[in-house]
């Protein structure tokens, strides 16, 4: 296919990365960089010896016709504007996590993808990771039977509070919209089915994040699985990415699998030599993976994965969780 058109809104942290990923693809090159503050898309430019547009102006950029796909990586509150806005002029989308902020947002952008039939990416990154790939693998291989029950938690201390956008509600939401959502994302995706139901409970510490950063949250899935889920952001103790998955025939907790229907007389857990996704740091994340399954969907008109549709599940279970939370009930997630 001809060389893709890469514009980029919103160059923070992880614009940097999207940046390195498409660079190590030939099938597309970055074309413009759009921020609030010129400085920061030039100094990107410049870092990466980019030959691209350089602006403060998104609609200008979507309006050139050599831009085919957009990223989003702006402040959370603004990612619904510029993905509905890039749809709307035809380019596909990459929506960093989270997809938005509320569910009618969520709604606002499925509506303007699917009406404008270009395809789209959420930054659920981590299911990259080679320990998560492996994981659903072995689901796929009904290596652990019957999955009755799947965990994933996100622990990271973030402190940062109302000085950095990250902390605020305005512009990062809640803990499990800031960050959490990766490992709702993986649980979901393990689960295999449909959330239901989602109860939750939160604890608000002397963090200064302006809301709770903690939040421990159970699904219940059409298929009968139970889904847990913890986010914190309070704890002082080092990055963790818990996984467990719980099975009749097989189960695994991070990279220690019991498997013997795959392993025949296996008697004790064993250890996957992988890649643990056991850093905060985006650089770690493989953004590489996820732009190369971008673009093979792209050539090959096929659909990306989590496109905005799968990843309306995801969000769906965070909006629902921090909602009773809130309010001290179960919430259904057909209520939202």
């Amino acid at each position: 296919m001809d060389t893709l058109g890469v514009g980029i809104i919103g160059c923070g942290w992880v614009s940097e990365e999207y940046i390195k990923a498409f660079g190590e693809d030939r099938r597309a090159e970055i074309r413009a960089l759009v921020n609030r503050s010129v400085g920061k898309a030039q100094a990107h430019r410049d870092k990466y010896g980019l030959d691209c547009y350089v602006g403060a102006d998104a609609e200008a950029m979507l309006a050139r016709n050599d831009i085919d796909v957009v990223v989003v990586s702006t402040h959370h509150d603004s990612h619904t504007e510029y993905a509905v806005a890039a749809a709307e002029a035809g380019k596909h989308v990459i929506v960093e996590k989270p997809v938005a902020l509320c569910m009618a947002d969520v709604r606002r952008q499925q509506r303007a993808i699917g009406q404008a039939g270009v395809k789209s990416i959420v930054g659920f990154v981590l299911r990259w990771n080679p320990l998560l790939s492996t994981v659903n693998s072995l689901i796929d291989q009904g290596a652990f039977g019957h999955v009755f029950m799947t965990e994933v938690d996100y622990l990271h201390r973030i402190w940062c509070g109302p000085a950095s956008w990250f902390g605020t509600r305005e512009h990062g939401g809640t803990a499990l919209l800031a960050a959490g959502c990766h490992g709702v994302d993986a649980m979901r995706w393990f689960a295999r089915s449909a959330p239901v139901e989602v109860s939750a409970y939160q604890v608000k510490t002397e963090n200064p994040n302006e809301y709770p950063g903690t939040i421990a949250i159970l699904v219940r899935f059409e298929n009968g699985t139970i889904g847990r889920s913890t986010c914190c952001f309070d704890a002082r103790m080092p990055y963790v990415f818990h996984v467990g998955i719980y099975g009749t025939e097989g189960s695994l907790r991070n990279d220690k699998v019991f498997a013997p229907k795959l392993f025949p007389g296996q008697n004790g857990f064993m250890t996957i030599p992988t890649i643990l996704p056991d850093s905060g740091n985006v650089a770690h994340h493989p953004f590489r993976d996820e732009v190369r399954h971008f673009l093979d969907a792209i050539e090959h008109d096929t659909r990306p994965m989590p496109d905005i549709d799968e990843a309306a599940k995801t969000m769906a279970i965070c909006f629902a969780a921090d909602r009773s939370a809130e309010e001290g009930r179960p919430v259904r997630i057909d209520e939202l």
